[in-house]
């Protein structure tokens, strides 16, 4: 399982718990940090995580640092600030014991969330869900997964995008197989809405990325490069 970290300090050890309180065990946990100073380090370590220290390039950058790393044959990326529900990883194998699955990603909801949230959510996951069906697979990620071999064939995500880059290799993977949304919902943070605003992080990183990426297939760095939440 692989572990993009950024000034998460806070919010790891809840993920790395339930990450070890999967139903499946035996597989290995990866974060790959890029310059935090907040003890993610320690925290990792302590969880006995294999800890990879980076630059500040972005997330795919630290999602495919992991992947080169990694030992196994299926990755399993996920947010440092989600929690995880007992099941996902059996959930993840049992999707793959279908041959046509390459990849997929999860439900999200929020934790400890209003209600307002949990609607603003709600709506999300039916878009993802809507948009896989209809063969244009769409990926929050907040969690997700690939076969090794499909993941090497794509060359993993697009290091030049610091938002849509799951959407965008979600995508870019109907060329190898089917992209899957899976039953399960992962717990995920709502500070960045909570300190930025819902209107800001609503309409500019996620609405607004979208529609630029779509449009250009491109979301420039200048204007959707968001800041550590502490």
């Amino acid at each position: 399982m692989i572990v993009p970290t950024w000034y998460v300090g806070r919010s790891l050890p809840a993920l790395l718990q339930s990450i070890r309180r999967q139903t499946v065990q035996g597989f290995e946990i990866i974060v790959a940090d890029s310059g935090s100073t907040d003890g993610t380090r320690e925290t990792a370590v302590a969880f006995g995580a294999r800890y990879l220290a980076g630059e500040r390039k972005g997330p795919a950058e630290g999602r495919n640092r992991g992947a080169a790393q990694a030992r196994a044959d299926t990755l399993v990326f996920v947010d440092a600030d989600c929690v995880l529900p007992p099941d996902v990883l059996e959930r993840v194998l049992i999707a793959l014991e279908d041959p046509s699955v390459i990849g997929g990603a999860t439900l999200f909801r929020p934790l400890d969330g209003t209600l307002a949230e949990r609607s603003l959510l709600f709506l999300a996951n039916a878009y993802q869900k809507a948009m896989t069906v209809w063969g244009l697979p769409h990926n929050a990620g907040f969690c997700f997964f690939f076969r090794r071999p499909a993941f090497e064939r794509l060359r993993g995500l697009r290091e030049d995008l610091f938002l849509n880059e799951t959407h965008d290799i979600a995508l870019r993977s109907r060329s190898l197989g089917q992209f899957v949304s899976l039953p399960v919902a992962v717990s995920t943070s709502m500070r960045r809405f909570r300190k930025n605003g819902f209107a800001k992080t609503v309409l500019h990183e996620y609405l607004g990325s979208t529609l630029v990426y779509y449009l250009a297939r491109r979301v420039p760095p200048s204007e959707f490069r968001p800041e550590p939440v502490r």
